[in-house]
């Protein structure tokens, strides 16, 4: 049996949670599918996920806690006799895949690319080096895999499975979570989007980001930021982008006035397309670039804007 961990938002399951069914229905050589959320309040997203998993268990634990996130998994898993557990790769699953694994007695393959069987293995692909070097892993039953966003076909619907609660033993807490504050974020989530428009410290100032935000909203797409723009200030930790934030792989990368480090080409270098836009014709970031302005941002970016508005209409 598979179990794959489905992401949600609190009302929908999350793009990366129907690549994870993805991942799991092309390993179903080591048995059927099923899921299980975890959270608060998870009717409707059950009930979504009942259209593309056959058994859907429904562990209500409160707010995110790693810890509790581990023991709903685990107790997810010996319910299904699931050997094989997959989630979405990220920040959050980084910190209670481990915990599970070690639970489980599994290895654990961290944000994989793709994944395959040969009945008694599984055998995965990552990016590793700063995402320069791609290379393979293998681990023996029971195994924890998590799935890098962005790198497999979305699930489709395939009938209606059943729905399950499932009791949760929750450990002790040795954390107490005093407040929760929920940044109100509008448009996609960075790392799900498929277009990410990145500004960079030459901007200059905060309020040149108005431009980067009005651009990626005409696309349809997500607003990043270098660390040098997040050390300063000017945007939340959550757009960051790099070896440091967050690594994203979307069909077209629009980077602003950004340098291009090394450490944030980690985070961005595999991008379907690269544009990049900077004064400097000797930036790092012309050398991973698909396409490339030599200009002054403050100049580039509203003449992008118009044209993009003049083929959307």
């Amino acid at each position: 049996m598979i179990l794959v961990v489905l992401e949600h938002d609190g009302t929908r399951l999350r793009k990366g949670a129907l690549e994870a069914i993805t991942r799991a229905r092309q390993l179903s050589a080591l048995g059927d599918v099923s899921g299980v959320v975890i959270g608060e309040n998870l009717a409707s997203v059950a009930e979504e996920a009942r259209r593309y998993v056959g058994t859907v268990y429904v562990a209500e634990v409160g707010a995110y806690t790693a810890e509790k996130w581990a023991a709903a998994a685990y107790a997810a898993a010996q319910r299904a006799g699931a050997k094989v557990v997959i989630a979405t790769g990220g920040r959050q699953s980084r910190s209670w895949t481990p915990r599970l694994a070690y639970r489980l007695g599994a290895g654990l393959l961290e944000d994989t690319l793709e994944t395959s069987t040969d009945g008694s293995r599984v055998i995965a692909s990552r990016y590793s080096f700063l995402n320069r070097v791609t290379e393979k892993q293998a681990a023996g039953l029971p195994v924890v895999i998590t799935a890098k966003p962005n790198t497999t076909p979305l699930a489709e619907p395939q009938g209606e499975g059943s729905v399950e609660r499932l009791s949760v033993e929750l450990p002790a807490a040795k954390v107490e979570v005093l407040e929760r504050v929920t940044e109100q974020k509008k448009g996609v989530s960075l790392t799900e989007a498929t277009i990410v428009v990145t500004g960079g410290r030459g901007l200059g100032s905060p309020e040149a980001f108005a431009g980067v935000e009005q651009l990626a909203d005409l696309l349809g797409g997500a607003v990043g930021a270098t660390r040098a723009v997040v050390d300063a200030g000017w945007r939340p930790y959550g757009e960051q982008v790099g070896q440091t934030g967050k690594t994203v792989q979307p069909n077209a990368y629009i980077a602003l006035a950004v340098s291009g480090a090394v450490q944030h080409q980690a985070g961005m270098n595999k991008s379907k397309y690269i544009v990049a836009v900077n004064k400097d014709a000797e930036a790092p970031i012309f050398k991973i670039a698909d396409y490339g302005i030599v200009g002054d941002v403050h100049q580039v970016l509203p003449a992008l804007i118009e044209a993009t508005k003049k083929l959307k209409d």
